[in-house]
């Protein structure tokens, strides 16, 4: 089962240890409860972090981080006290190029959008100040890559013909083959999709565009037509043919599922309810298996079978693996 990514065990980082320093110290549960992680993980997310070398900085440079505990066990690890000491690095004013500055305006944020970072400690005045310094000469240019359909579709529009394509699906890790009568292409939150009539489900679809594998303009022409920006419900191409499953998944493990789009999440105590649109049961059993025994199907009773026992029959293949 893969674990968080390093640039995930970075933002945590950067949330926890100026929260840490503002109070002089504090315990893995303190820090487990506001960060809304288990002791176990926090214990060695900071025992890792005690050995990081800061390059440049150096001889014996490391970030200050100090653990006085035993073990990493949920038991033993909640009593364990974190104490962080900056080093000499940080105690010198530091002359930050320009991209250095944009890179730690970046993590920052990113730590004080994740959960329990506190938006109005150390580090976000220090943002502040940061951005007041550098704001005027930081200037950003993101260059996004043209979908290769693009170009097909837009001409289609112009001429009002419809297009043949073959469409991913991650949720299931399926190719469909499918024609289309595009009506719109907008770009929204750094993706192009593509607002079209679909001839296979006899309604209008969302498509991402850079999800088209293949398009082909059939010059076939079509009349159908709708207003751009038309306050039309369009169903997304991926919930085709699903199921909707409603997990009910501890917050400290969510981060283990973000991989897959949910329908909805709804926060109940130290746990969410969250609703994902499943047609592959081999995708299921691979969620179930990452989130662990903490998370169980809320509506079992009203799946298929293949769907309600896809956890219980992916980890009973596992067993009679490991049998052999």
């Amino acid at each position: 089962m893969r674990g968080p990514s390093t640039s995930s065990k970075i933002e945590r980082l950067l949330a926890i240890v100026p929260w840490v320093v503002e109070r002089g110290g504090a315990t893995v549960a303190d820090i487990a409860e506001r960060f809304e992680m288990r002791p176990g993980a926090v214990y060695d997310l900071l025992l890792a972090a005690m050995c990081y070398e800061v390059v440049g900085a150096g001889a014996y440079e490391n970030l200050g981080i100090v653990v006085f505990g035993d073990n990493g066990n949920d038991s033993d690890a909640s009593d364990a006290w974190v104490h962080v000491e900056p080093g000499a690095m940080l105690d010198r004013p530091l002359n930050l190029s320009v991209p250095q500055a944009f890179g730690i305006l970046v993590a920052g944020q990113s730590a004080l959008a994740l959960r329990g970072a506190d938006r109005s400690g150390a580090l976000a005045t220090a943002l502040d100040k940061l951005a007041e310094v550098y704001g005027e000469r930081v200037r950003v240019s993101v260059v996004l890559p043209l979908p290769r359909s693009l170009p097909t579709l837009r001409e289609a529009l112009r001429t009002r013909t419809t297009v043949a394509i073959q469409y991913f699906t991650p949720n299931t890790d399926e190719v469909s083959e499918r024609r289309v009568d595009p009506l719109e292409v907008s770009l929204h939150d750094g993706h192009w999709y593509l607002r079209a009539w679909c001839h296979l489900r006899r309604d209008l679809r969302l498509f991402r565009v850079d999800r088209i594998e293949d398009c082909t303009d059939t010059g076939e022409r079509h009349h159908r037509t709708t207003e751009v920006g038309e306050a039309v419900s369009v169903a997304p191409a991926e919930s085709d043919e699903t199921t909707d499953v409603v997990l009910s998944i501890p917050r400290s493990d969510l981060w283990r599922v973000e991989a897959y789009p949910s329908r909805e999440v709804t926060p109940d105590g130290d746990r969410c309810t969250v609703t994902y649109a499943i047609r592959s049961p081999w995708v299921l059993s691979q969620m179930l298996l990452r989130l662990g025994t903490d998370t169980r199907i809320i509506n079992a009773a009203e799946l298929p079978p293949e769907l309600a026992e896809a956890g219980p029959t992916a980890a009973a293949a596992i067993l009679e693996l490991y049998e052999t």
